[in-house]
């Protein structure tokens, strides 16, 4: 009863995009105080909120004294994993009426995506870095808050110019990312085609999964005014543009989901001719850092509190790099995120940016998956994006952690680690069936699919998991290099 009387008071204070802006601006504008006024103010609401309506931090925080709590406080509440939510999903939720069964049934069927669970709810899965699987549940006030900082301050790493140009051209919006699950940027972009259907007259989503080819020619056709993608991805199209196959000239390009490197941006600008950026977001805090016109990351420090740790959960001086990331979402009250760690390596930075903002500014160490070049069957070679595997993978029942390692130009060995109390074998089948599928409509049926007698790997110190790599004789890896830069 508490906990559904708490959602009824909280829902009698929505809101929206358009005051999330607003605020935004002003707190941009009122500095750094500004800024600490608002975290300390709603970091006090969110834990008072959670002790009350979440029977999981009820109990998480039994041994911190209660009252409020101050920014500089914060470290004395104990950190969470996402498995350690996910095995207390129920009581995690500050809303009854959710459990983990009616969710995990809710996206089992893709005629959801794009819907809202109960009717007021959005819901994200993500496998993430650590290879764990999770359900996300975002309440319409945590929607509001990504709309409306996404409208305002993506609008920094704009020039007037530019602007200008985009309102007077066809505003032809591609979305290039992983379909086949309620991953983030699918299900945002399908519900703001529910909610608004005439957007689908400018608004296209394609699927990274498709073949390269395909992909080309469907963005050639389709003529966007803006592109987004993974960094992969736009890899693999700056070599299409930069050989002619792909004739396209947008005005923006923007990049997220994987580790954007400045040496991809810059050849990608070169080649598109365009402003290049990217963004930094969690399914559990978006969008955690947005550009501006210098180019540097702004954590939007307002709704989102950031820590840097190193590996033994201790905070690292700013200008350090971490081996991971706490972070706080200050917006969502039906699933709260507080001290949640990412596995994120990052540098948060105290120096002051040219742009003016008061927001701090990070760099991050994110996915960093690469790209496979694979022989086709007809001997030549067929380019394999990274999320177009992992999402084949990942979204096979039974696999809880995986990892796919090209070992030969013909050969890749897949390391598996099962969800428990499920057989080994019909999991490795069903990975091996969709992707011979996958191999298949990409033309390179001709590769070998070996499962490796290793769990995956991660990487020692920061606990990351690289999903797809390579691991090829040098002097293939040699060879790949000269034919393709």
């Amino acid at each position: 009863m508490e906990r559904e009387t708490s959602m009824r008071r909280l829902e009698s204070r929505p809101l929206t995009a358009g005051s999330v802006a607003w605020d935004a601006w002003r707190a941009t504008r009122g500095g750094a105080t500004a800024i600490a006024t608002r975290q300390q103010e709603r970091l006090q609401a969110l834990v008072e909120y959670a002790r009350r309506a979440s029977p999981f931090y009820a109990e998480h925080y039994s041994a911190v004294a209660s009252g409020p709590i101050r920014l500089e406080e914060l470290p004395q509440l104990p950190a969470v994993t996402k498995p350690e939510l996910m095995a207390r999903f129920d009581d995690w939720v500050t809303d009854p009426a959710i459990t983990r069964a009616r969710v995990e049934e809710f996206v089992a069927n893709l005629d959801n995506l794009g819907r809202d669970f109960l009717s007021r709810y959005v819901v994200f899965t993500t496998s993430g870095s650590t290879g764990v699987p999770a359900l996300l549940v975002q309440d319409h006030r945590a929607v509001a808050v990504m709309t409306g900082l996404a409208y305002v301050r993506s609008l920094s790493a704009l020039t007037p110019k530019l602007v200008a140009q985009m309102l007077t051209r066809a505003p032809r919006v591609a979305a290039v990312f992983a379909q086949g699950g309620h991953f983030l940027s699918t299900t945002m972009f399908e519900r703001r085609l529910r909610t608004a259907p005439f957007r689908r007259r400018i608004s296209r989503f394609f699927s990274v999964l498709d073949p390269l080819p395909v992909l080309v020619d469907q963005l050639n056709a389709f003529r966007p005014a803006m592109l987004g993608t993974y960094a992969s991805a736009l890899a693999a199209l700056t070599e299409e543009q930069e050989a002619g196959r792909l004739r396209i000239s947008p005005l923006v390009i923007t990049s997220g989901g994987e580790l954007l490197t400045p040496a991809t941006q810059q050849r990608a600008e070169a080649a598109f001719g365009c402003l290049v950026t990217q963004s930094y977001a969690a399914s559990e805090a978006m969008p955690l850092a947005l550009p501006c016109r210098q180019g540097r990351l702004h954590i939007n420090s307002d709704w989102f509190l950031t820590e840097p740790i190193d590996g033994g959960g201790q905070p690292v001086a700013p200008g350090s790099r971490s081996e991971a990331l706490l972070v706080t979402n200050l917006a969502n009250y039906v699933q709260p995120v507080i001290r949640y760690q990412l596995g994120d390596s990052v540098v948060v930075s105290m120096e002051p940016c040219q742009c003016g903002s008061p927001l701090r500014t990070i760099s991050v160490e994110g996915r960093t998956d690469e790209i496979l070049r694979v022989r086709s069957s007809g001997g030549g070679e067929t380019v394999l994006l990274p999320m177009a595997i992992a999402t084949v993978v990942e979204e096979t029942p039974g696999v809880r952690r995986y990892q796919v390692v090209q070992t030969a130009s013909d050969a890749l060995t897949v390391r598996l680690e099962n969800n428990p109390q499920t057989d080994p074998n019909e999991v490795w089948q069903r990975v091996r069936e969709g992707m011979s599928d996958f191999l298949r409509t990409h033309d390179a049926a001709g590769v070998a699919l070996h499962l490796a007698p290793e769990p995956p790997q991660v990487n020692p110190g920061s606990g990351k998991l690289r999903h797809v790599l390579k691991m090829l004789p040098t002097s293939l890896n040699d060879h790949s290099r000269q034919t393709h830069q």
